[in-house]
């Protein structure tokens, strides 16, 4: 697994996730507001510089990955930061490495869907061999971020998914849809752990608004945002509001976990 580390002399970590066709640079707008923490950013399986390998058990290989990074870095904990598809991994990280996440932050949260959109998910996963690359991804991408504004979020999605090979994208959307069936253990696990979540979603993400809204009311202490004007790639979109989201929620779990028991 490819990874970057921003070391500015922090105690705490932040963990970023990127999206399906995203990579490090997905986090641009991020690196530089993130500078009271050390941050390390990877690349998924099939994205930016990590490599590929077409075999099973793709989601939970990648929370592996990153343990192994962390565990190489000798970093104890990390506060992470997903975005889409990087939420499922996020998740999946969580339930299987709790001890090493301090809180977590799920932008543009991908899981929860409702069965209108399920059926779309599956309407995909069915036609993603049979649709032509360089068609299927602006589709895809459209369905996704309709809106004249979502334009930037758009075309660098698309910008970026072609350079990934067909298998990767597919095995991808496989995952997305094969986990929407996990949510339970996933919530489960985070109750059980007390993790510190926030929800961060643009107000025009439809395909997922009103999962994410579901989600949080099963999660008691979880705080939602709702960005206006804003589509699925909030980060990108509307990344000064997004930022001042994030640090506010970070320097909160940082002043709790400093208050006497």
């Amino acid at each position: 697994m490819n990874y970057k580390i921003y070391n500015n002399n922090s105690k705490d970590w932040v963990l970023l996730i990127h999206g399906l066709g995203g990579s490090i640079n997905t986090w641009k707008y991020q690196i530089k507001d993130l500078n009271e923490y050390n941050v390390v950013a990877v690349d998924l399986e099939g994205h930016g510089d990590s490599e590929f390998e077409k075999r099973g058990r793709l989601l939970t290989r990648s929370a592996a990955e990153i343990y192994e990074v962390l565990e190489n870095e000798h970093i104890e904990k990390v506060h992470v930061i997903a975005l889409s598809l990087g939420t499922l991994v996020a998740c999946e990280f969580a339930y299987l490495y709790k001890e090493k996440v301090e809180s977590i932050v799920l932008a543009g949260f991908v899981l929860n869907m409702g069965i209108g959109y399920k059926s779309l998910l599956a309407i995909l996963e069915g036609i993603k061999y049979i649709v032509p690359k360089r068609v299927f991804y602006p589709v895809f991408a459209n369905l996704m971020m309709p809106c004249k504004n979502h334009r930037k979020s758009r075309q660098f999605f698309i910008r970026e998914s072609v350079k990934m090979k067909s298998s990767a994208f597919r095995m991808w959307l496989s995952e997305l849809f094969k986990t929407q069936f996990r949510l339970k253990e996933y919530l489960n696990s985070i109750r059980e752990s007390n993790l510190p979540v926030l929800f961060i979603s643009g107000k025009q993400d439809y395909m997922f608004v009103n999962s994410v809204k579901r989600t949080q009311k099963k999660i008691s202490d979880a705080s939602l945002y709702f960005i206006e004007k804003c589509g699925h790639v909030c980060s990108i979109e509307k990344y000064n509001e997004f930022n001042g989201l994030v640090i506010r929620f970070l320097q909160g779990v940082r002043t709790s976990c400093a208050l006497p028991a």
